[in-house]
This record gives C-alpha cells, structure tokens and sequence, in this order.
C-alpha cells in the first residue's frame, strides 16, 4: 500500500506530490490521481510534508479498504481515520462550513457518505432507468424494476455532488435517493424516499483533500497528528486557508469573473468582434465549469481539472443548449455523457486552455497574480503537417467543378417563375472569380466599396483593400476590417476579369445608387460580410452542390493558397508576392519601412501572366445582376414574422 515519494516541482516553485488512486477505487473517487500541494518551495520542507501527507494517504486508503469489505473495529482501538467529515474540518480550522462546502465545488473535490446496512436497490447500468421528461431526474419505479434489491455498508459518492452541495449550503441538507457505486463505471444504487440525509456532518471526504484547510494555529492539530501542519511550509498561507500558489495573500479572495472583467475592460478595444466574443464564451466557460473559484485557489491541478471538464462539452455547445433546452454547462456536460455525443477536439480544448492562459498572463504582467497555472498546462501534439498543408490550394479538378456552375455558363442564374432570382446573387459569379484571381480574403472582398474599385492614370483597374472613408471602420467602427495592418493594399485587376464584365457592372452599380460592391450580402456584428459568404461558398455550393468533401482542407482560402502558389511558380519577386498577399513585406528595416508598395501599373505585369485554363465562362449579365440585388434586397427588407 505504500508509496514512494513521488514529488515534482510546478511553474511557480511549490513542489506538489502526486499520488495514484488504485484502480478498484477510482469509481468512488473520480480520479485516478491525487495531486496534493506541500505549499512550499523549499526541497527539505517539502519531503517533510511529502511524508506527513502519504501518512494521511496510507490511512484513507486504510478506512476505504476496511468499509468496503464491510468490517468494522471490534478492538479497543480506534479504527484508522482516512476520512473526515465537513463539520469537522470546520471545528478544526475554525472555517465557515459554507466556505468549505464552496471551496469543495471549486476544486472538485470528491465526497462521500458511508451507509450502514441501508436497503435499496443496485442497478448496474443507469442509463437503462427512465429519466423525467422535463427535470432529467430518475423514475424511481424504473430503477426498482430494473435494479435488484441490495443491502448497502460501504462508502458511497452522491450521483450529482455538485446538486448535493449546493442544496447543502442553500438548505443545510439534501435528500439523495442516488448514489454512484465503485462495482462498475455505470453503476448506481437507488433508495426509496424520502432518501438518504447529507449534512455537513455526515459529507466526508479523504483527509489528503482536506489537508488543504489546515490553517497555522493549534486549532489545526486535530486534523493531523503530525507537527508538519504547523511548519513553515504553511506560512504562505492567505487568512481563509487559501494557498495562494499564484497571488498574493491579500488578493485571494478576488474572484476570476472579477479579474475577467479588469481584462476584458483594458483589453477589448483592441479586439475585433469575433474575438471579443470568443475570448467572452472561452474564459467565461472556466469561470463557469469551475464556479468562480478565488486568485488564492488557482493552480495548476484546478487548471488540469477544468481540461478534463472541457474534454466532456459538446462539440457544438450551442446547438447542443438548443436541442436539450439548457445552457447550463455541468447540465450538458452530464448529457452528452449519457448520450454518447460528440465531444469537444483536442484542437478546441487547446484554444480554450490558450485563451486562458493568455488572460492569466496579462494578470501576471500587471501585478494581479504572480503565475501563470494555465501556462503551458498540457503537453501539445508534435506537428506532423507543414503550415502550408492545413489548407490545400484547388487543383485543376476542383476549378472545373467550381467554374462550370451554371451561373458561369450562362452569365447569370435561373428566375423562379415569378421572374425572380430567388436562388442566384450577383457574388455567386464574382467572389469566386475575385478570390482566384486577386488571393484576396474573403471578408476583404466581401466589404469592398464600389469606390475601392479605381483606375491609375494610365488606365489600370485596381482593388484597393482599405479602411479609408467616414462610414467606414476606423478603430471604433463596424463596418470594414483588415486581418492586419499588412493587409491594406492594391491589387491589379486581371484582364479575364475585365473582359467578363467587372468594372462596367460596378458602374452600374454606382449608377443604381449601391455604395457596396455586394449590396445582397447582410452584415454579421461578428464576422463582417465574409459570414453569409463563407456559409454560401463552403457548406451550400462546395459541400452540399459540387459534394467536394468537407474536411476543413479546401474552402474560400484554398482559392489564396491557388494563387499564391501560382505567383511562386511564375518566379515573381518575394516583395510583389508579399504586397499582393496582404502579408509583411520584408524581413529587415529596409523591407518593411523603407521600401514602398508597388503601384497598380507595375503589379498588372505580374498578375496579367496568370493562366488557370478555367473552363470557358460567359460574360456577366448586368441587368441580370442588378436585378438579383433588387430581388435580394426585397427579401432582405421583409419583415421577420
């Protein structure tokens, strides 16, 4: 039973032991590790304490061993405690037991209660009980029919702890009629109401979890026997019992919603809409999943804690919220575990831990904590694919399926029978024409104005990729975005596009009295005009129309990978390519500063070589064109019902 002393150092210098569960009570404890904190960062204090907490480890294991072969001491001597209920850590430490029921949900700390020849029923798989309809909660008729009657003795976790608790500290007890069994992972044991009565005083826990409320003072000593809980090791120490791994003392109590605010307030003017809204659900979920804990609390087991947390979402939370009628995150997490569905990726829980840790920095950087616990917390897969492989450019293959769409046959799409164009818009034709030949973003085309279609001197059509003009975005705006300051620049029109009818439809456009090259397309708050684009052009028309399959490989950018590779082919100079692209210019001074952008003129000599043998193509239809805005527009202005 024993084991050896197996310390490591975190980030922040304390040195932490980690001790493994035993595989038969990994059930009862829901984890398979326990990662207990000396709280200090001196090597020698920290064996000391090491050893007083595998003491503490031995004697858990010791009781959980004894109960759940159903002996009990007979000697004159007391049996081993390994357990320790609420009350008592509260008598001991001198702590409020709702700060104590609360520290429990923060750190997802296991409870327990011991029954004693309780009656019920053993059900091995839950999932085969009925559920209410609209509460989730068990049939109790169900469970007996399914379960077979049991006589119970051991230690048993409460189905829902984090319901438990919270009716604890709401009511000051809680009437549990379920409990998890460490027989089988899906195992449950059911009892006839009114159930059985948790109180604090009879909510155990394992006193290697509850080492973390010792408190320096003699009123700790009846948690342990050992002086180790008076050391030292303990003096850093916040006055609520708070180990404070990552601030300082007097910011314990501060709460991470409270620092989320602060950031978010310094920080969102210089985010762009989608980002504000992601850094909002992905910090704010933390906060969620791990109930508001204190700075003193963080560290890095919590943050291990919330990654696991995180590999139970749904996939799509938001779809999920709808189909179940709850946003409640541990609500859906509980769901999709019983439903068998789609999880979050692994690529998506490292962007929630990312943003995370980049919140926590910022902190850091500004005096609020002194570590970073999301730093680095999980180890990343080694890369296997080159950056250039995460998309792939459109072969030949692809751009005759794209290019032989109706609307390029014909210069326009069909009318219904009403003589509409219910199905066709003018950036079904263009968008893609654009992006194959100008390697523009999508959202940069999206937003273009009629006036940031210009001609040189000379005669040279050009898009100009700008945030210029008063109604459009500046810092504080809405309206037009750039990835990146690199991102604003010129870019030649080729011939092809010309000859099709470009510059005499945006004309036609400006005689219309339209301001936007793409006046059909509705502006999303988050993502601009490149939303109901991207919606169109990668799920309707290549995955659903052209069946190109959708594995994130080809879409609207595979078009700029196309061109981009082409213009390398070609042999043009790495500046022009990189003007064109929108990227920085250079990788000295003299590059980036002092050299200028080519114009127009000089640009249309590298484009006009661009030859992507495209099936043949029909001129646009500009009064077709312009009445498929119209049509778009009508629509547009229909009032939702």
């Amino acid at each position: 039973m024993a084991q050896r002393n197996n310390l490591y150092r975190r980030s922040s210098g304390i040195y932490v032991l980690r001790l493994t569960v035993p595989a038969r009570f990994r059930l009862l404890l829901g984890q398979r590790e326990i990662h207990a904190s000396t709280a200090t960062s001196n090597p020698a204090q920290a064996r000391t304490v090491a050893c007083r907490l595998l003491g503490l480890w031995d004697q858990c294991l010791s009781e959980l061993e004894m109960v759940d072969r159903g002996q009990k001491n007979t000697g004159s001597e007391p049996a081993p405690k390994g357990v320790i209920s609420v009350n008592e850590i509260s008598e001991a430490t001198g702590l409020q037991v709702s700060f104590i029921l609360r520290e429990l949900l923060n750190h997802r700390i296991p409870i327990m209660a011991e029954v004693n020849s309780q009656p019920g029923y053993l059900v091995d798989d839950f999932l085969e009980v009925d559920r209410e309809a609209d509460t989730g909660g068990f049939v109790l008729n169900s469970a007996f029919e399914v379960g077979s009657p049991h006589v119970f003795s051991r230690f048993l976790r409460p189905f829902d702890e984090r319901h438990t608790i919270l009716n604890i500290i709401e009511c000051g007890y809680a009437e549990e009629v379920v409990f998890r069994t460490n027989t089988r992972p899906r195992g449950a044991a059911f009892f006839d109401l009114p159930g059985i009565r948790l109180t604090p005083r009879s909510v155990l826990l394992l006193k290697i979890h509850a080492d973390r409320f010792s408190r320096t003072g003699p009123s700790s000593a009846s948690l342990s026997e050992s002086p180790a809980l008076n050391s030292d090791a303990h003096k850093g120490l916040a006055a609520n019992g708070l180990t404070c791994e990552n601030c300082r003392p007097e910011r314990a109590d501060e709460r991470v919603s409270s620092l989320m605010a602060t950031f978010f307030e310094r920080r969102q003017s210089s985010w762009k809409p989608d980002q504000q809204k992601k850094m909002a659900t992905q910090c704010g979920t933390f906060v969620e999943l791990m109930n508001d804990p204190p700075l003193g609390a963080l560290n890095r087991q919590m943050i291990w804690s919330y990654e696991a947390k995180l590999r139970k979402m749904p996939a799509d939370r938001y779809n999920a919220a709808r189909r179940h009628k709850t946003n409640e995150a541990h609500r859906l997490i509980a769901l999709a575990e019983e439903l068998g569905e789609d999880r979050l990726s692994s690529t998506s829980v490292e962007r929630y831990l990312d943003n995370l840790s980049s919140m926590f920095a910022w902190a850091k950087r500004n005096q609020i904590l002194t570590g970073n616990p999301a730093e680095r917390a999980i180890e990343k897969p080694k890369k296997t694919t080159r950056d250039q492989d995460d998309r792939s450019k459109f072969e030949s293959t692809d751009l005759d399926k794209i290019f032989t769409a109706q609307w390029f046959a014909t210069g326009a799409g069909e009318r219904n029978k009403h003589g509409r164009f219910h199905r066709f818009r003018p950036h079904f034709y263009w968008l893609p024409l654009l992006g194959l030949y100008t390697g523009a973003r999508l959202n940069e085309l999206s937003q273009l104005y009629t006036n940031d279609v210009k001609v040189t001197e000379a005669g040279v059509l050009y898009l100009d990729f700008n945030l210029d003009g008063a109604d459009k975005v500046d810092a504080d705006g809405s309206d037009k975005s750039l990835k990146t300051v690199n991102a604003k620049r010129i870019v030649a029109v080729h011939p092809n596009l010309i000859e099709l009818g470009l510059h005499d439809y945006v004309r036609a456009l400006s005689a219309a009295g339209h301001l936007r090259l793409f006046p059909e397309l509705k502006h999303d708050a988050v993502k601009g005009y490149g939303k109901p684009a991207g919606s169109w052009f990668n799920e309707r028309f290549l995955g659903n129309q052209l069946k190109i399959q959708r594995d994130g490989t080809r879409t609207f950018h595979s078009f700029r990978h196309t061109f981009i590779t082409a213009l390398s082919e070609l042999n043009v100079p790495a500046d022009i390519q990189s003007q064109l692209a929108g990227h920085s210019r250079g990788g000295t001074i003299t590059l980036t500063r002092y050299r200028k952008d080519a114009e127009a003129d000089r640009l249309l000599g590298y484009v006009k070589q661009l030859d992507f043998k495209l099936p043949a193509i029909a001129p646009f239809s500009i009064a077709d064109g312009l009445d498929a805005v119209r049509d778009a527009l009508r629509r547009k202005a229909k009032p939702t019902q």
